[in-house]
């Protein structure tokens, strides 16, 4: 008769050794655990070539200018990289790309067995993530007496962190970090392995052999902007115009010798929330909340200014670069290509390639354009029936956007400066905002104020009101006045439709006066 034992139930963790029921004997069989290899992975630590096409912020007006702290514009950013692949499913990481990237946009050509896999890496290098990274860890604690300036070094284990404070314990107990009257520093014997320098946009492959290919990374990016300034410069019945175009990058990431376009127009485009850090911001906080003491002044301590990994120092990065200031007189570069159209809205092409600095602003020759004709008009935005007792007028150049009157091309929105030589020199007339201009509509560029031409509004009954206007000059004026708003019901003799406000125009004579009635 055999001897039949049963199986025990159940794999073991770790390999364990398992019966197995046979017939006449006993057998041993060993299961090894179940481990997923890692796969193979390639870095590309930079591009070859980029290009960086750069969005206004939706809703900011003209006039207002770029927040340089946090841009609300946005970039579609196109890199070239070449890397070598090797047989099979690997992953390939692009490193350095912005860190305001839309995971979701991104697409990768070139790669010859597609795209499997997308992540966007959070876990960028930081004083909160270095915390967070070595949490149960032993680090090195510097403290310098403030003092006499000495220095001693003594082992840590970080407790947690890094928000709500960092805990150590050190040979003298458990105490809050900075909270000892010393400047507190923190030295790591290595960087966590899942810590990257750089933000990183990792995608998984699988490509059919070994070979070296070129890869195309296209992807939107949150934290830029642009803004165009405009500076026309009086030459007799004439006008030069020139433009600059401001770029603002807001990423902690630059893109050096870039080619770089601007697109002027409102695209429809929803909100996305950026990808948040691992780990926020590093607090140091000295008295926990919700203790007998929680009634005193909660005092908040900045990090130590050195972060100091297998003993070397951390250099801050530079400040960013002053903004650029637009003078007048100096020499202009050559005219810039002409705007494209891009369906609906324009497209500038920067005609050198550039470099777009991190935490930085820059301006580059947008557009040129010598001897526009112009009209000077006096103008005032005219409230209905409110009385105006000799109020003055503003002044400005009204430019036709035609090639007749040496213009004729697309105008983004922007602010504007005008100058008037005088001798070498040139002095500010007058500054002002426009708003985008397409080919064939007209333009204003503020030119300051008059005093020798007034308007007075007197209320009069049954819903009507008269403006009366006096010129003091020796010369003839052309003024312009709006009523109102835009669709208003505006009636008077010689009025006019512009831009949809009633607007009423008229030539006044040196030393003459005019009079309008109208009705509302």
């Amino acid at each position: 008769m055999s001897n039949w034992t049963p199986a025990s139930a159940g794999v073991r963790d770790g390999g364990a050794k398992e019966s197995a029921a046979t017939f006449g004997e006993r057998r041993e069989i060993t299961i090894a655990p179940y481990t997923e290899t890692p796969l193979p992975v390639v870095t590309s630590p930079a591009p070859t070539s980029i290009a960086v096409t750069l969005y206004r912020a939706p809703d900011r007006p003209a006039r207002q200018p770029i927040d340089l702290d946090n841009p609300q514009g946005y970039a579609l950013v196109t890199e070239t990289r070449r890397v070598t692949l090797p047989r099979g499913r690997a992953v390939l990481r692009f490193e350095g790309v912005a860190g305001g990237i839309i995971p979701v946009s991104a697409v990768v050509e070139g790669l010859p067995g597609g795209t499997v896999e997308k992540n966007r890496d959070a876990r960028v290098l930081s004083p909160a993530a270095l915390v967070d990274g070595t949490l149960g860890n032993r680090v090195t604690l510097r403290r310098t007496d403030r003092a006499s300036g000495i220095v001693r070094e003594e082992e840590a284990t970080i407790l947690s962190g890094p928000t709500g404070g960092v805990v150590v314990r050190t040979p003298n107990g458990v105490e809050a970090l900075g909270c000892v009257g010393l400047a507190d520093s923190l030295k790591y014997r290595r960087i966590p392995a899942d810590l990257a320098a750089k933000p990183v946009l990792s995608v998984t492959t699988d490509s059919p052999s070994r070979r070296t290919v070129t890869v195309r990374l296209s992807y939107l990016a949150t934290g830029f902007d642009w803004s165009a300034s405009y500076v026309a410069t009086l030459s007799g019945d004439r006008l030069d115009l020139f433009a600059w175009t401001t770029l603002a990058n807001g990423n902690g990431e630059g893109f050096a010798d870039a080619e770089v376009q601007v697109v002027a127009g409102r695209l429809n485009r929803e909100r996305v929330a950026a990808v948040e850090a691992a780990a926020t911001r590093l607090q140091l906080r000295c008295y926990p909340l919700g203790t007998t003491t929680s009634d005193l002044r909660n005092e908040q301590f900045e990090m130590a200014d050195e972060i100091v990994v297998t003993g070397a120092r951390l250099e801050r990065a530079p400040p960013p670069p002053p903004p650029m200031v637009a003078m007048a007189m100096a020499p202009a570069p050559p005219p810039p290509p002409a705007p494209e159209n891009l369906g609906d809205v324009k497209l500038y092409r920067v005609p050198s390639r550039t470099t777009v600095a991190a935490k930085g602003q820059k301006q580059v020759a947008l557009l040129r354009q010598d001897g526009v004709t112009y009209t000077r008009v006096y103008r005032r935005r005219i409230p209905i029936a409110q009385p105006i007792d000799g109020g003055p007028l503003d002044i400005a150049l009204r430019v036709r956007n035609e090639k007749a009157d040496g213009l004729g091309i697309p105008l983004p929105a922007g602010t504007t400066a005008l100058y008037a030589p005088r001798g070498e020199t040139a002095l500010l007339v007058g500054t002002g905002t426009m708003t985008d201009r397409a080919e064939g509509e007209t333009l204003l560029i503020g030119a300051g104020s008059s005093g020798q031409v007034l308007v007075t509004q007197t209320p009069l009954t049954g819903r009507s009101a008269r403006l009366t206007v006096t010129n003091a000059r020796a010369v003839p004026v052309d003024v312009e006045l709006p009523i109102g708003y835009p669709g208003g019901k505006v009636e008077g003799a010689g009025l006019a439709r512009i831009d949809g406000i009633p607007t009423w125009r008229v030539t006044v004579a040196p030393g003459d006066t005019a009079t309008l009635d109208y009705r509302y």
